[in-house]
C-alpha cells in the first residue's frame, strides 16, 4: 500500500491509513520482522533546503503500523554513497545536528496549537520534545518510547516504537496531524513528507498529513510507579560530611487518554544537568531555565499570556530551589495536567520542608483555559504561597489568544492579551498585548506590556517591574539560488522601556544580518543604538560605580561557526563599542570535537573587557567538557565551569546507564573549588549513586 506519493500537496493528499497489527516489532534498527510487510507505506517526500520542492537526491520510505497499544514507525533512508552517511551521535536529548537524522512531529488533537516531538539521529541519539505552535521543540521533555538505527549497503534506518500511554491524545478522534523530516548532512539537504517549502516550518503544526485508523487504543490501566533509591556522601569545608539513603517514589495515573495525575514524594533531582554559569553586569535579575523532571513534566500546561519570560507568574523554577542556587527539600508534589473536551488543566501543589532560612511552606499552582472558535483560547491563572520567604503571596490573572491560519496560502497570524495582578506585602498589576505574523520569509511581531512598580510573581519570575515596555521585530528571509548561500536573514528589532509616566528609560534598536551558507557554516553581524537612564549610582563590580546619567552610545557585534557534520566545529565571536560610563570589548570562543561516536569534548571561554570613568575590570567565563558514549544507552560525562566573578570552578561528572527505556541508573560526583590568590581550595565534594526503576500497569 503506498499513500501520500502524490505531489506536493500541503497536507491535503497525504494521509496514511495505520494498519492494526496482533504483534509488535523488534526494535533493533532493522525493518526484517515479517510485520513490517503488513505496514502501510509512505513515499512521496519532497526537497526543502536547499531548493524547495525539487526533485530530492535520495529516496526515502515510511512504513507505519500499530498495535492496540504502540505505533510503530519504519523510516528507510536510501543513499547512494551509504559509506558517507554521518552516524557519530549517541547522545540522548542531543539535537544531532552533526548527523543525517530523522525527525517526527505528531498533533494528537488537531488544533494546530501544542505537537509532541521525536527524533533519531544516524548514530542512534534520541531526542523527544513538546512543541507549541511556531516555536522549536523544548527537548528538556521526556517519555517512554523506544528507538534503534542500522547502516547497509542501501543507506540506513531507523526505527521507532512509541507506546499511546507515552501520549496525551483525543480518544474521540482517530486522526492524528503527522509529519516526518529527514535530513542529509553532507548534502546539507532536508527533505519532508508534508509541506516540502521553506515557507512554513514544521514546527507550525500547519499543512500537517495524517495518521488515520487510531481507535480503540489501549493504554492499559495507566498507572506508572516509578521507586527511587539515592546513596548520597556530601562534605563542606568546614562543617563536616554526611552520608544517607534517600528514598523517594513517583507516581503516574493516566485519568483519561488526555489527563494525567502526576505526584512525587521525597523527590530528588540529583540527575539534573548543572546550570550554565553566567555572570550579571546588569541591574536586573538573570533567568534560569528549569531542568528538573517533575517541573518539565505537562509544562505547557502552565504557560500564560505567550510569555516567554518576563513577567512570568508562574516560573517553576522558584520552587525547590533558592535563590542562591541551594536546595529547599520537596516533602510532596501533585498535579493534574491535560485536556478534557475543551478545556485545558494545569494544577499543580508542593508542599516544601523547611530549611535554616525558611519555614515549611505549601505553593498551589492553577491554570485553567478554554478552547473557542476554530484555533483561539481563553483562561486564567492563580498561584498561592511564597517559596522565597515566610510570607504569604498570591498571584492571578486572565489572557487570551486569537489565531487565524487562513491568512492565505501558508500563512498566519496571532492576537494575545493578558492582565495580572500580585498581593503580598504590596498590590499591583499589569498587561499585556502583542500580535505576530510567524510566517516566511516575513515575520513580524509587537508588543506593549505595562508592569506595575510593585508586580511581583512570587512564584514567577520578573526582570524589570516599574516600566511600559514596548517591543518590536521585523524579519525577512532571502533563499539565494547557487550553491554557496543557503539563507539570508535581515532583521530589526527595538525595544523601548519607559517609567510609569511614558518617559523613556532606555532604548535599544539593533539591525541584524544572519548568513548561512550551503556547507552549513553561519555568520551574523549586528550594529545597534542604545540609550540607558540611570536614575542612580549603580555599582557594577568591586568599587567600580557607573554614575546616575544619560547614556547614549553605539555597539556592534559579529560571529561566525562552522558547522558540526565535519567531526570538528567551532565558533568566534565579538562585541564591541560604547558602554554606559565607558566601552566594553567582549570576544567568546568555542572548539569542539569528536572524532568517532563514542567521544567528543570542546572548550569555551566568554571573556568581557570594562573601560569605564570609574575604573577598569575583566570577566571571564571557562567551560570544558568531555563525553563518552560507548553505546546508545550508557554515557559518561563530565563538565568544568569557572569564573573569575565568583572565582568559583565547578566540577560535575556522571554516568547514565539506560538500563530500558524507562528505568536508569546514575553515578554522579561534584566538587567545588573557590580561588584564593595563586590556589583553588576545595569547597564541598558530593557523590550520589542513584537507582530508579518504573513498574507501568
Amino acid at each position: 500500500m503506498c499513500l501520500g506519493a502524490c505531489g506536493n500537496a500541503f497536507g491535503n493528499d497525504h494521509e496514511i491509513k495505520v494498519v492494526r497489527l496482533g504483534q509488535g516489532a523488534l526494535i533493533d534498527g532493522h525493518l526484517d520482522d515479517g510485520v513490517w510487510e503488513s505496514a502501510s507505506i509512505a513515499t512521496g517526500f519532497g526537497q526543502v533546503e536547499p531548493v524547495s520542492g525539487a526533485a530530492p537526491s535520495e529516496r526515502t520510505e515510511m512504513r507505519v503500523f500499530s498495535t492496540a497499544s504502540a505505533l510503530y514507525i519504519g523510516v528507510r533512508c536510501f543513499d547512494s554513497e551509504p559509506g558517507k552517511v554521518l552516524a557519530r551521535d549517541r547522545r540522548r536529548d542531543s539535537p544531532g545536528r552533526g548527523d543525517d537524522r530523522v525527525r517526527m512531529v505528531f498533533d494528537t488533537f488537531g488544533q494546530a496549537k501544542n505537537g509532541y516531538y521525536f527524533a533519531v539521529a544516524g548514530g542512534g541519539g534520541k531526542a523527544d520534545g513538546v512543541v507549541r505552535s511556531g516555536g522549536r521543540p523544548d527537548l528538556t521533555w521526556d517519555t517512554i518510547w523506544s528507538a534503534e538505527t542500522s547502516r547497509d549497503e542501501e543507506g540506513w534506518v531507523a526505527e521507532f516504537e512509541i507506546p499511546f500511554r507515552s501520549l496525551a491524545f483525543d480518544a474521540n478522534q482517530s486522526s492524528w496531524g503527522f509529519n516526518v523530516e529527514r535530513e542529509i548532512r553532507r548534502k546539507h539537504e532536508k527533505l519532508r513528507w508534508v509541506s516540502p517549502t521553506r515557507l512554513r516550518s514544521m514546527w507550525t503544526l500547519q499543512g500537517l498529513g495524517k495518521l488515520t485508523g487510531l481507535k480503540d487504543l489501549d493504554t492499559g490501566i495507566g498507572i506508572d510507579v516509578r521507586p527511587t533509591l539515592v546513596a548520597r556522601y556530601r562534605s563542606r569545608d568546614g562543617e563536616g560530611s554526611d552520608f544517607g539513603f534517600e528514598p523517594s517514589l513517583d507516581g503516574f495515573y493516566r485519568l483519561t487518554p488526555s489527563l494525567t495525575a502526576t505526584w512525587t514524594w521525597k523527590t530528588d533531582f540529583a540527575e539534573t544537568d548543572v546550570d550554565d554559569r553566567q555572570i550579571n553586569t546588569s541591574r536586573f535579575p538573570l533567568f534560569f531555565p528549569e531542568k528538573r523532571s517533575f517541573f518539565l513534566e505537562d509544562a505547557k500546561n502552565f504557560r500564560f499570556g505567550g510569555i516567554v519570560r518576563s513577567p512570568l507568574p508562574f516560573h517553576s523554577r522558584t520552587i525547590g530551589l533558592a535563590s542562591n542556587g541551594s536546595r529547599v527539600p520537596i516533602e510532596f508534589g501533585g498535579k493534574l495536567t491535560g485536556k478534557s473536551g475543551k478545556w485545558n488543566l494545569g494544577l499543580l501543589g508542593v508542599q516544601l520542608d523547611g530549611t535554616e532560612d525558611l519555614d515549611p511552606d505549601e505553593v498551589y499552582v492553577g491554570r485553567v483555559s478554554y478552547d473557542v472558535l476554530d484555533e483561539s483560547s481563553v483562561g486564567g491563572i492563580f498561584t498561592l504561597g511564597d517559596p522565597r520567604s515566610n510570607g504569604d503571596a498570591e498571584t492571578y490573572g486572565l489572557d487570551f489568544e486569537l489565531k487565524n491560519s487562513s491568512l492565505g496560502e501558508l500563512k498566519e497570524g496571532r492576537v494575545r492579551g493578558w492582565v495580572m495582578g500580585t498581593e503580598d506585602v504590596k498590590q499591583d498589576y499589569g498587561w499585556g498585548l502583542s500580535a505576530v505574523y510567524p510566517n516566511n520569509p516575513l515575520y513580524a511581531r509587537a508588543s506593549w506590556q505595562r508592569l506595575g512598580e510593585d508586580l511581583d510573581p512570587a512564584v514567577g519570575f520578573i526582570r524589570r517591574p516599574g516600566i511600559h515596555e514596548f517591543y518590536g521585530m521585523l524579519s525577512y528571509e532571502l533563499y539565494p539560488e547557487g550553491k554557496f548561500l543557503n539563507e539570508v536573514d535581515f532583521d530589526f528589532k527595538t525595544q523601548v522601556d519607559t517609567d510609569m509616566d511614558l518617559n523613556a528609560l532606555s532604548e535599544d534598536n539593533e539591525l541584524e544580518t544572519e548568513i548561512e551558507l550551503e556547507s552549513g557554516d553561519h555568520a551574523e553581524f549586528s550594529i545597534s543604538r542604545r540609550r540607558e537612564l540611570f536614575e542612580e549610582d549603580f555599582e557594577i563590580y568591586d568599587d567600580t560605580v557607573i554614575p546616575a546619567d544619560d547614556y547614549n552610545y553605539w555597539r556592534g557585534r559579529a560571529s561566525i561557526s562552522t558547522a558540526p557534520s565535519r567531526g570538528w566545529y567551532a565558533s568566534a565571536g565579538t562585541n564591541f563599542g560604547g558602554y554606559p560610563d565607558g566601552e566594553k570589548l567582549g570576544l567568546n570562543g568555542k572548539v569542539g570535537w569528536q572524532p568517532s561516536p563514542s567521544f567528543s569534548m570542546h572548550l569555551g571561554a566568554d571573556v568581557d573587557w570594562f573601560e569605564l570613568e570609574g575604573g577598569e575590570f575583566e570577566t571571564l567565563i571557562l567551560n570544558s567538557s568531555v563525553r563518552f558514549t560507548p553505546t546508545t544507552k550508557i554515557s559518561i560525562s563530565s563538565r568544568v565551569q569557572f569564573d573569575t566573578v565568583s572565582g568559583q570552578l565547578g566540577l560535575n561528572s556522571r554516568l547514565r546507564w539506560m538500563v530500558n527505556p524507562a528505568s536508569d541508573i546514575y553515578l554522579v560526583f561534584n566538587q567545588g573549588f573557590r580561588r584564593f590568590d595563586d590556589r583553588f581550595d576545595r569547597t564541598s565534594t558530593e557523590a550520589v549513586a542513584k537507582v530508579g526503576w518504573t513498574f507501568r500497569f
